[in-house]
């Protein structure tokens, strides 16, 4: 029986549909055997649970509903991939980008972006300190302003950003305070949500649709991506982080490389600039970027562009032979170092284990978030995989080898909820296969659209911009509350009060009663040893951290304790601030994570004192 389209797309629909229940009953049968060579403690390893089990879970999950999905799409519908034509395009067609309705729609979404900037209510914001945040960047740069060190001074759990931020926004408010510090990551929302209009209207320029239609889709894509991120003190911003930016920044300038444009060496050079830069100052992106510059040159080198490898390999030269003169060859090993111990380490420490999809729902309670996380990414892997099956006369090759690299970024990038699988890491990690369904779904509506008869009739009416503008209008009533004139009016005053909080403000009685006892016992001392979770406490007491290892639980590997305990022998603090066994996170204390540097401490301190459930040592 010969099937006709539409039952050949539900065949090749449901058998999808069961490889995706398949892959969910298989997820708790891949178990890879434990390893922890390094000697890291944390959650999963109290479990025995190798982290890397995740990783192998979800290639396996998206990679067998893909591969059904190929097969059948080759075998029902005879549709094959050509691969050396998709590689070996020449001629990319230049794409006329410059229409006027589309400049305007542009410059009115930045109007309401710095509207809703404007109208932040900085009175109401959160003052309570959050000692895994703010201490995140507090105290590395309180190490930087006594020691003049960077790597060396301090392991930076994110990059060069946690030192970096706060110090920058320091000098240009001429004011060091937590709330100065916190005020930075509100700035980069701001440029985020700009760049993202950016990030849009190059996404604009590579569509298929004829101009009306790409005005609508500039209007509602950038409609979706701006509300994709939200303005926050601490944390995650929303679907679409301020750590994120470096992602943005790069895609802006990688898009360039798959059109005709002007601007391709340029934008080779900025790509190189910002794969840099991403590395630094957020480790994980800067991994997640270099990882798609390196398949991208591997790309060039198979297309025999070797022009454009040559300016990679130039640029990339030049630009980290700068970043060693600028902090010193010592410096630079030891953020290779600190590199490497995150990268290895991290899922060991501070990980935990990813719900299975589908059956952990009702039962975690990140399940359904969980399912919903990996059901975007396949879906956007279906789309771009069905859209290299496209009619080749009708889709440049280019095009489809942008989203391949866009899907390769999209998978590797879940690693972050792959690793520390909670709530808003799983959120965090959903941004890009969101942005690439919502690109799909969006082209596909306004060319179904298109061939209606009446709507074709509308988009071709010479009144046809009063669509997005009613569109803009309904967006800004839906959005009212993010405005608001009296928080404009009196923006300044509110902002340089909030930068001006005293730090105490932060704390409650507690913490403020265990610091200002603690300050008088160190008032002869240089600095600070701290084992306990609360890692902003060097900064409150406005001395640096004894060792480099300010967040002392995040020291577990056997060798980073080591030098832990070397760095403790050679700086011989008198006193240390300690930690009980009743103060855990993730079920486990300090002490238990780091306990060979336990037991140097135990057998060479004694107990001095004890306030609120902390414990201060001094040398015996």
């Amino acid at each position: 029986m010969k099937l006709n389209n539409l039952q050949k797309n539900f065949y090749i629909f449901f058998s999808v549909i069961i490889s995706i229940l398949i892959a969910a009953i298989l997820w708790e049968k891949i178990n890879l055997p434990f390893n922890n060579k390094i000697g890291a403690k944390g959650f999963l390893v109290t479990q025995e649970y190798n982290p890397f089990n995740d990783t192998v879970r979800y290639i396996f999950f998206i990679l067998l509903p893909l591969i059904v999905f190929f097969i059948l799409n080759k075998t029902l519908k005879n549709q094959t991939i050509n691969f050396e034509k998709l590689i070996f395009e020449s001629n990319i067609k230049k794409i006329n980008d410059r229409d006027p309705y589309i400049f305007i729609i542009f410059f009115i979404f930045i109007f309401f972006i710095l509207l809703e900037f404007f109208s932040i209510n900085f009175i109401f914001s959160n003052y309570k300190i959050d000692h895994f945040h703010d201490g995140n960047y507090l105290t590395p740069v309180q190490n930087y302003i006594s020691t003049k060190k960077i790597w060396t001074g301090s392991q930076l759990t994110h990059g060069l950003s946690d030192m970096f931020y706060p110090l920058f926004v320091w000098k240009i408010f001429g004011i060091e305070s937590i709330g100065a510090a916190r005020s930075f990551t509100i700035f980069l929302v701001l440029f985020l949500k700009i760049f993202s209009i950016l990030l849009s209207y190059q996404l604009t320029k590579i569509t298929k649709l004829n101009r009306e239609s790409k005005i609508i889709f500039f209007t509602l894509f950038s409609s979706i991506i701006i509300f994709m991120s939200k303005y926050t003190y601490l944390g995650p911003s929303y679907y679409i982080s301020h750590k994120d930016i470096y992602i943005i920044l790069f895609l802006i300038f990688f898009i360039e490389l798959f059109i005709n444009s002007k601007f391709r060496n340029l934008s080779l050079i900025i790509i190189c600039l910002i794969s840099t830069f991403a590395l630094l100052f957020q480790i994980d992106k800067g991994f997640y970027i270099n990882f798609v510059l390196f398949f991208y040159f591997i790309y060039l080198i198979i297309t025999k562009k070797y022009k454009d490898c040559l300016l990679i390999i130039f640029s990339l030269f030049i630009f980290w032979t700068i970043v060693i003169g600028l902090v010193s060859f010592e410096e630079f090993k030891a953020f290779l170092n600190n590199s490497k111990t995150i990268i290895l380490s991290m899922d060991l420490m501070h990980g935990l284990k990813y719900p299975e999809p589908f059956f952990s729902m009702g039962i975690n309670s990140d399940g359904a978030r969980a399912t919903k996380g990996l059901l975007l990414q396949l879906t956007a892997c279906l789309f771009v995989l069905n859209f290299l099956f496209s009619d080749i006369n009708k889709i440049s090759n280019s095009k489809k080898m942008l989203f391949i690299f866009l899907i390769l970024l999209s998978l590797i990038m879940y690693k972050n909820a792959l690793g520390r699988s909670d709530g808003p890491h799983i959120r965090d990690s959903n941004d890009l296969p969101m942005l690439i369904n919502v690109f799909f779904i969006l082209n596909y509506l306004l060319i179904y659209f298109k061939k209606k008869i009446f709507i074709n009739k509308l988009l071709s009416n010479k009144n046809f911009f009063i669509i997005p503008l009613l569109y803009l209008f309904i967006y800004f009533s839906v959005n009212h509350n993010n405005y608001n004139i009296n928080n404009i009016k009196n923006y300044k005053s509110n902002f340089v009060n909030f930068i001006n909080i005293k730090d105490h403000k932060y704390l409650n009685q507690k913490n403020l009663k265990l610091i200002n006892y603690y300050k008088e016992i160190l008032k002869n001392q240089n600095c600070v040893e701290n084992i306990t979770f609360e890692d902003a406490v060097p900064y409150l007491l406005k001395k640096p951290s004894c060792t480099k290892y300010w967040a002392s639980w995040l020291a577990s590997p056997t060798n980073t304790q080591k030098d832990y305990i070397n760095e403790i022998k050679n700086v011989n603090p008198k006193y240390v601030f300690y930690t009980t066994d009743l103060l855990k996170f993730d079920g486990l204390g300090v002490y238990e994570r780091i306990g060979l540097v336990d037991s140097y401490i135990m057998a060479n301190y004694e107990k001095y004192d004890e306030i609120d459930g902390y414990i201060i040592l001094r040398k015996k």
